[in-house]
């Protein structure tokens, strides 16, 4: 004997609850799938790609295809996105830091490498390799762009923290330009050593660290006064770090393939610490208290734990990973 079947409807409150165990499920799922720390994206000059490379994980959780010659980073954290500049298709890709899509190519009249962003995130830089100019963006309505002077050769850029000021190191002219953010006018022009290409700031936003390549030295720039100091580096510098504490330096070496860890008390180098192939983007991850140093020649990442002062992970990227800039993302 069948019993009859009944078909009834499903109550508003049954109804709710298949709705909140459907977001239950979804949260579930996202929850495994998202990334554990901060996420460092390495641009992949000889692959058109960027990485992103979770640090507490310490694995590559997605690869992004951009622009052609991907080298710069700026991160919009506000925003959610990340600006990645392309040396060979004069283009800037935009990538949504919670997806891991890029969104879209901004198109710019410059061979697009030093890139940065204003501190409210509204003004994108990008440097112009090829001449003695740079672009400002506006972030919300990109085909907003005007061009401003800077030294020969425009590389490394970076915003003061009080947004005032917009740094600017000139490879070819062995200077730096500092403008004023509200005008786009030159404030100073400060000679440096040879061939300056990176710059930090340190933590309490008063110093500017440059990286002198050919001199093989580290600038520090009082960001109001303009007085500096220098200090030696290894050979060929292309990239500074700061601890946050403030006492420590990390330096990377791209012809002695080498990170040197520097003293800020004294400006001595207490040890050279082993990485890849000429190694350039170098940052600290202040949750992880590891420094992440993209290593071009060898198409890896080096992870060193900050505490110890040795690498701990390497981590192939493919090819030609660079990460000029402030590359890494805070998880919230």
């Amino acid at each position: 004997m069948h019993l009859p079947i009944t078909h009834t409807t499903p109550t508003h409150t049954q109804h709710r609850l298949h709705q909140q165990c459907y977001s239950l499920l979804l949260l579930f799922i996202w929850s495994a799938l998202s990334h554990a720390g901060n996420l460092a994206y390495i641009t992949n000059q000889g692959s058109d790609t960027v990485s992103v490379l979770d640090t507490q994980k310490k694995q590559v959780i997605q690869t992004i295809e951009v622009g052609k010659a991907p080298v710069g980073v700026a991160i919009a954290a506000k925003q959610q996105r990340v600006y990645i500049s392309n040396a060979n298709s004069q283009s800037v890709s935009v990538i949504n830091s919670n997806t891991q899509q890029k969104l879209q190519d901004i198109p710019v009249p410059v061979q697009a490498v030093g890139i940065t962003l204003s501190r409210d995130e509204h003004t994108l830089y990008v440097a112009d390799w090829g001449g003695e100019q740079v672009i400002a963006i506006d972030t919300a309505h990109p085909e907003k762009q005007k061009a401003f002077k800077a030294g020969k050769t425009p590389s490394g850029m970076l915003v003061s923290a009080d947004n005032k000021k917009l740094f600017i190191a000139n490879r070819d002219s062995n200077d730096i330009t500092v403008v004023d953010t509200s005008t786009l006018k030159t404030l100073a022009q400060i000679p440096v050593g040879l061939h300056p290409f990176a710059l930090t700031l340190s933590p309490d936003g008063h110093t500017l660290f440059v990286v002198n390549v050919v001199s093989n030295t580290l600038t520090l720039l009082n960001v109001d006064t303009y007085q500096s100091s220098t200090v030696k580096t290894g050979q060929h510098p292309y990239g500074v770090a700061i601890s946050p504490d403030s006492r420590w330096a990390y330096v990377s070496n791209n012809h002695a393939e080498s990170v040197s860890v520097i003293d800020l008390s004294n400006g001595k180098t207490v040890k050279s610490i082993t990485v890849g192939e000429f190694p350039e983007g170098i940052e600290y991850d202040k949750t992880s208290n590891q420094v992440v140093v993209a290593n071009w020649g060898s198409d890896t990442v080096s992870l060193i734990d900050a505490r110890t002062n040795t690498v701990t992970h390497t981590i192939a990227s493919p090819k030609l990973c660079r990460s000029f800039g402030q590359f890494i993302l805070q998880a919230k």
